[in-house]
């Protein structure tokens, strides 16, 4: 049987031993995946979060970004749907058989659930609508745009680091052609000063 016990963030930062500043941090950050009841200071955190804060740590000390650590997240655990007592529509009159707390209970739970599945579906694949999107042009008609974007970049990649070694050299070039100068300059003053008459 599953824990049913509700974990405040003191409790959590006790049992991990993590700053409670930090949990707070994670908690703002990542809220949509953690599994919790209530809201404000009243919000309680379900057994299954301490997992899940446990994950945020060791991915954020791997170094992963904020970003990878929500898309690992979206992809390893359900988003937290938040289901408020008497959010249920009144206007849709119940059965018998839900007339009672907990058949209710059990309804809402597995909405809940259903929910969660779908939101955290929804998420996984909203990333891929992120990409970027070319009005008006068909799959492959976008897919050759990028195609050809991405080879005009590599190619101002390319022009960029040739000019700048264009311009090193030519800084070089006007360097050596100052010390040619002087060294030319010294020699004509050494052949007309050898030229005068003492």
């Amino acid at each position: 049987m599953a824990e049913t016990r509700l974990y405040s963030i003191a409790a959590i930062a006790k049992a991990l031993d993590v700053p409670e500043s930090t949990l707070h941090y994670w908690k703002n950050r990542f809220d949509d995946v953690l599994p919790s009841v209530g809201r404000g200071r009243g919000k309680r955190f379900r057994a299954e979060a301490l997992d899940i804060f446990r994950a945020i740590g060791r991915m954020l000390a791997q170094g992963m970004s904020s970003a990878d650590v929500r898309a690992t997240l979206a992809r390893t655990y359900p988003v937290n749907v938040a289901v408020e007592p008497g959010a249920a529509p009144e206007a849709v009159s119940e059965p018998a058989a839900m007339a009672t707390p907990p058949a209710r209970d059990a309804a809402l739970a597995m909405a809940a659930h259903i929910g969660a599945e779908i939101a955290r579906s929804l998420a996984v694949h909203l990333k891929d609508l992120a990409a970027p999107v070319h009005p008006g042009l068909s799959g492959a008609q976008a897919a050759a745009l990028e195609s050809e974007l991405a080879a005009v970049r590599a190619e101002n990649a390319s022009l960029s680091e040739k000019m700048r070694l264009l311009e090193t050299e030519l800084v070089r070039l006007r360097k050596d052609r100052r010390e040619l100068e002087n060294y030319l300059v010294d020699k004509i003053n050494a052949l007309r000063r050898d030229e005068s008459p003492s």
